[in-house]
C-alpha cells in the first residue's frame, strides 16, 4: 500500500490558513529559503503528491519541485464531481496529473478534464472518491510514497480511512486569530488516534515536527 505522509503548515493557534477563505499560500510567505528548499526536497523524494479539489480552487497550487533540483511527483487530485477550474495551473501547465472522480462526475466535467493531454481521469467510488481504492490503483502502478498537502477536508478523509503513515507539521510562528479559519481536521469527529514524536528540528527558523503511529 502507498505510504502517505501529510505535510502541513500550522499557525501557533492551530490554523491551516489565516482566515476561512484565505489561501494557505499566505503561510508559505513566512518561509525562509532554507525551509523552502527542505520543503521541496520532501516533494522530490515522493512518487506522488496530493491535494483536494478545494485546495486547487482556493490556492491554485503548482505542486512541482522548484526550490531544489529533483523530479516532479505525480500530481493526484481527488475530485468527486470532477470539477476543477479550467483556468487553474494544474489544468494548463502540461505536468502529468491524475484526477480521481466518482461515478457522479458529469460527462461535461469529464470532457473538460480529458481535453488536456497531460491529465488522466480514473473513476474510484460511486458518490465520493474511494481513497482506499485510489491508493490500491496507485500501488498497482508502482507508486510507493505520497505526500498529502491538502486542507482539512482531505486530511480528515485520509485519517478516517486509516491511510496516514507519517505526519509532518511546520509550525509557523504567527497567530491567525480568526475563529473561522480551518483547523488541522476542522472539528471532524474521529476515533482516538495516538502518535509518537519521531523527530523535531529547526529549519530556517521554523520548527518542524515529525510523527509516526504509536504502534508502528
Amino acid at each position: 500500500m502507498v505510504e502517505i505522509t501529510t505535510l502541513s503548515e500550522l499557525t501557533i493557534d492551530g490554523k491551516l490558513s489565516l482566515g476561512r477563505s484565505a489561501s494557505s499560500k499566505d503561510l508559505f510567505l513566512y518561509s525562509t529559503d532554507e525551509l523552502k528548499a527542505w520543503f521541496h526536497t520532501q516533494r522530490a523524494a515522493n512518487d506522488a503528491i496530493m491535494v483536494g479539489a478545494n485546495t486547487v480552487r482556493v490556492d491554485d497550487p503548482e505542486l512541482t519541485v522548484r526550490h531544489v533540483q529533483g523530479r516532479n511527483p505525480l500530481r493526484v487530485i481527488p475530485s468527486s464531481d470532477g470539477r476543477l477550474p479550467p483556468d487553474c495551473t494544474l489544468m494548463n501547465d502540461g505536468v502529468p496529473t491524475l484526477v480521481a472522480v466518482s461515478e457522479r462526475a458529469t460527462p461535461e466535467a469529464l470532457a473538460i478534464l480529458e481535453s488536456r493531454d497531460h491529465i488522466e481521469v480514473v473513476v474510484c467510488g460511486r458518490d465520493q472518491v474511494d481513497l482506499q481504492a485510489l491508493m490500491a490503483l496507485l500501488d498497482a502502478r508502482g507508486i510507493r510514497t505520497m505526500i498529502a498537502e491538502g486542507g482539512s477536508e482531505l486530511l480528515s478523509s485520509l485519517f478516517k480511512a486509516d491511510l496516514v503513515s507519517r505526519i509532518i507539521i511546520k509550525h509557523i510562528p504567527v497567530i491567525a486569530g480568526a475563529p473561522d479559519a480551518p483547523t488541522y481536521l476542522n472539528g471532524t469527529s474521529m476515533s482516538l488516534s495516538r502518535w509518537r514524536l519521531e523527530d523535531w528540528f529547526i529549519k530556517g527558523g521554523i520548527g518542524v515536527s515529525v510523527y509516526r503511529p504509536l504502534d508502528a
